[in-house]
């Protein structure tokens, strides 16, 4: 059944090659038979649910033929076959029409028509459609008495049951037609014995070379009937007998005429037929076998048959008629000289024998392929008469095809190394032997070593040996000697381009790349052609190790710009490479266009923080100039690996270059403006304005203000950014306390503790007290209380929970408790509208009141009187005398304070109320 597709065959388009009778008919039967068994409207039209496919219909079959008894797989088999017929809703295959389409050729019963079923019989597989057409033809063969068709399906279906389970057709099935052909022939043998040879003659003749005579049963019959040595199915004797007429079938029928026999050994594929041709025509003609015509012999002679050659030979010797020195007269010189090449020992002898005395202008081309044969005697023979003749008449290609032949290969070998000069072997031959049969190649290994010093060839036969597409089907071991030898020429002398071309070959490519990366020189390699090499994924690595090596090209030919140009490239093998070679190899002038190294170290400074420019390129523009700084590029990794020497002076890193980069949003700019920083902070001038990073809004950047400050005045500490104690400015210390950022706050308040003798004192207490961070107002109350407590309080005095006595000294100390009392009465009295709450990002500072800002100073001096009882004995009657403010929030918290402190120190004696 044809497929879906549009272009698929079909029963109608089979009915119309056949009309025309076309050649291509039994190709397209073929190609429907092989077509998948798919319905072309199987898309559009399902089958109905219970339906019985064809597909089921071959199961069902297979499943019948499984079965033990015979009637039951008959009964089964007739089951499912009317069971598929019955179906009218069901598409039946295409190749089922195939059976009335044959049965029409044979009725037509052209010339043509005939070879077509004789071709089809012959070869097609035996599947159904076209097997219900043979069998009826055979049917038809049988009662028009048609031998030729009967013969070819005779045969078929004998030879076929051996191998029944390769065709849809069930054994049984098989045994049976051979059984009925046997039959046949014996009928017509006891009934028309006249016919019957021509019929036996028509099926043998088609048994082929490698029939497996044991599982054969027409011919048999044939042949050995009279043995008697055959059961049901098969015959009982190993091997075909070598009489084959002592037991044939019906021996007076094959006396009656011998042309039925000379048919036979005419037209016979198979020993065995012709042997028994031979044998019947010896035994009741032998007559007919001296009277013989030489062209009858001559096409014997081109028959690959054992029996007629021995036959023909035989013919031959009894003959004074056929005496070799006739032979060439009567038209058999060739017919013999093919007989070198016969399965027969005999025959192969006589033909030898024949050769020697009269062939001795046998043609050369002619030995050789005799030299190449499977008999050891012709082999001998043609290499006898191959090394008699002149090598420099048998030409330089012959013997390079008789090197390779086992029998003449010392002949060819001896005659091109001593028969002619080094000079006269071109290359073309020597290529050839290198890429020829193992013999070859080991001639042309052993030639060339001894005929030529190591680089005396020159380097484009190698090339030209790697080249050849032959060498792809069996590079080894040709390519691996080729690479051999042309190692050892130098680089100009195999072609730089060639080289760059063959680095990317997938065997080949990582010799070659070695013989560039070792290559001094390469002359005549277009730079700009390697350049462009690097945008190839094949060739980039190769192009890329060219460019690189110094000796081969300088920077000044690659130039700044097609660098600068590759480190934009995304591609990290790219960029990576500009990166590395801009670093090693070039200067901060050749980055100017007029060569000026000022210039070009702006253009430097520009790639490295540029706005516009691309990562990348300010990864090397940075890692560049941090290499190239007098102080810091030495400690930098990539000068550690490429051994860099610095060479842009100092004066060139600007803080007006880079002061602003420290704010960037880039993260990279920022990193590297931080590295020169850290080493020119102080060099600039610039230490003082590093209260302005605190407030950066980068946290590492922040880090280098907090290191400056943090670390003022420590031993060790790096000179270069950090600052002397007496460089403390308190004002922006203090200022810092109000930044938003906490970090900043808590460092600022740090070094307020830090340095309070230089940066303290009561009134700037006051004002700290009223920081938004309530941590920072606390901080302030606390450092009151241990920097300015009374005088009469002991040395060795300590707040509550403290583990040692705080740090005396930097402020004055209050002369008594009084005195500190009044202090806070006046901050209190005397307050201010507060200082504006931090904001943060995207909100609007506000004014805090000053009975806001006074609020929060009663609570952290209340906080630090419910730590410390001292404390709080001290400043419990000032909240007290603020009991009687007017303002209802002064008085308020100040009365829950004083109850807060009460209940926390219930021995102490605290006035205010």
């Amino acid at each position: 059944m044809s497929t879906s597709t549009s272009d698929a065959l079909t029963a109608a388009d089979l009915e119309r090659l056949a009309q025309a009778e076309s050649p291509d008919l039994v190709d397209a039967i073929r190609a429907l038979l092989s077509a998948p068994d798919v319905a072309p409207d199987a898309e559009t039209k399902p089958l109905p649910k219970d339906a019985f496919g064809f597909d089921k219909l071959l199961y069902a079959l297979t499943r019948a033929q499984a079965r033990y008894d015979s009637a039951g797989r008959r009964e089964a088999s007739t089951e499912a076959w009317q069971r598929f017929l019955a179906q009218k809703d069901v598409p039946r295959p295409e190749r089922l029409a195939l059976a009335d389409l044959l049965v029409a050729l044979y009725e037509k019963n052209t010339d043509s028509a005939r070879a077509a079923l004789m071709a089809l019989a012959s070869t097609a597989d035996l599947r159904f459609g076209l097997w219900g057409g043979l069998k009826r033809i055979y049917k038809l063969a049988e009662a028009r008495l048609d031998a030729e068709m009967f013969g070819v399906l005779a045969w078929r279906f004998d030879v076929a049951r051996r191998h029944s389970s390769r065709h849809e057709v069930s054994g049984g099935t098989l045994t049976y037609l051979r059984r009925r052909a046997w039959r046949f022939l014996r009928h017509l043998g006891a009934a028309v014995p006249e016919v019957y040879p021509q019929f036996a003659v028509e099926v043998l003749r088609h048994y082929e070379l490698n029939t497996e005579w044991y599982g054969v049963w027409v011919a048999n019959h044939i042949w050995a009937h009279g043995s008697n040595q055959y059961g049901a199915t098969t015959f009982h004797f190993g091997s075909v007998p070598k009489d084959l007429v002592k037991h044939r079938a019906f021996p007076d029928a094959w006396k009656r005429s011998p042309d039925a026999l000379m048919r036979l050994l005419d037209t016979c594929r198979s020993d065995e037929a012709a042997r028994f041709a031979i044998q019947g025509l010896r035994k009741d003609f032998p007559e007919v076998l001296r009277k013989v015509t030489p062209a009858w012999l001559n096409r014997i002679a081109r028959r690959p048959l054992e029996s007629a050659h021995d036959f023909m030979v035989e013919t031959l010797q009894g003959s004074p008629e056929f005496h070799q020195g006739k032979l060439r007269e009567l038209g058999l010189h060739d017919a013999v000289l093919a007989l070198l090449a016969s399965p027969s020992d005999k025959a192969r002898a006589y033909a030898i024998e024949y050769a020697r005395a009269h062939a001795q202008d046998l043609d050369s081309e002619r030995l050789a392929e005799l030299a190449e044969g499977v008999a050891t005697d012709v082999r001998a023979f043609a290499a006898a008469m191959l090394e008699k003749r002149n090598p420099r008449e048998l030409g330089l290609p012959l013997l390079g095809r008789l090197l390779g032949i086992q029998a003449t290969a010392a002949f060819a070998a001896r005659s091109l190394e001593q028969s002619f000069d080094r000079a006269e072997l071109p290359g073309s031959f020597l290529r050839d032997m290198y890429l020829g049969a193992s013999a070859q190649l080991d001639w042309a290994k052993r030639f060339v070593a001894s005929k030529y010093a190591a680089t005396e060839l020159p380097a484009s036969f190698w090339k030209e040996l790697l080249e050849d597409p032959r060498l792809a089907k069996r590079p080894y071991p040709v390519e691996g000697i080729a690479l051999k030898a042309l190692g050892q020429y130098p680089a100009a002398a195999i072609g730089p381009e060639w080289m760059l071309d063959k680095a990317a070959h997938p065997r080949i490519g990582q010799i070659v790349t070695g013989w560039l990366s070792r290559a001094d020189s390469l002359p005549g390699l277009d730079v700009e052609k390697v350049k462009g090499a690097v945008f190839s994924a094949k060739h980039r690595a190769v192009a890329l190790m060219l460019l690189g090596n110094r000796k081969l090209f300088s920077a000044r030919q690659l130039t700044v710009p097609w660098l600068l140009a590759l480190a934009r490239r995304a591609d990290p093998t790219l960029h990576g490479f500009a990166h590395r070679y801009l670093l090693e190899n070039v200067a901060p002038a050749d980055f100017s266009d007029t060569g000026d190294a000022a210039a070009g170290l702006e253009r430097l400074f520009e790639l490295a923080l540029g706005a516009k420019q691309p990562v990348p390129v300010r990864a090397f523009a940075q890692a560049y100039l941090r290499c190239h700084h007098p102080v810091i590029g030495p400690e930098q990794p990539e000068s550690k690996s490429y051994e860099l020497k610095p060479r842009a002076p100092r004066k060139a890193y600007t803080p007006e270059k880079l002061w602003p980069a420290l704010f960037d949003a880039r993260d990279d700019v920022r990193r590297f403006a931080l590295a020169i920083t850290r080493a020119e902070l102080r060099a600039w001038g610039w230490h003082t304005r590093v209260y302005e990073l605190a407030e950066a809004e980068a946290k590492e950047v922040r880090n280098l203000a907090y290191d400056a400050l943090l670390r003022a005045g420590e031993d060790g500490a790096d000179a270069r950014h950090v600052l002397h104690v007496e460089e403390l400015d308190p004002v922006k210390v203090f200022s810092l306390t109000e930044s938003t950022k906490r970090s900043t706050r808590e460092v600022a308040v740090e070094l307020i503790r830090r340095h309070y003798a230089r940066l303290g004192g009561a009134e700037r207490l006051a004002w700290l007290m009223q920081s938004a961070d309530r941590e920072v107002g606390l901080f302030a109350v606390r450092l009151l209380w241990e920097k300015h407590r009374p005088t009469h309080l002991p040395e060795d005095w300590k707040p509550s929970n403290a583990k040692q006595a705080p740090a005396v000294g930097g402020g004055e100390r209050f002369p008594d408790v009084e005195a500190l009392r009044d202090f806070l009465r006046r901050m209190l009295f005397g307050l201010p509208p507060g200082r504006a709450k931090e904001a943060r990002e995207g909100e609007v500072r506000k004014r805090l009141s000053a009975s806001e800002a006074k609020r929060r100073v009663i609570e952290l001096v209340r906080d630090l009187g419910l730590e410390d009882e001292s404390f709080a004995r001290v400043v419990a009657p000032v909240l007290g005398e603020f009991t009687g403010s007017l303002a209802k929030g002064e008085w308020q918290s100040c009365l829950a304070s004083l109850v807060q402190l009460r209940t926390a120190h219930p021995d102490a004696r605290l006035g205010g109320l």
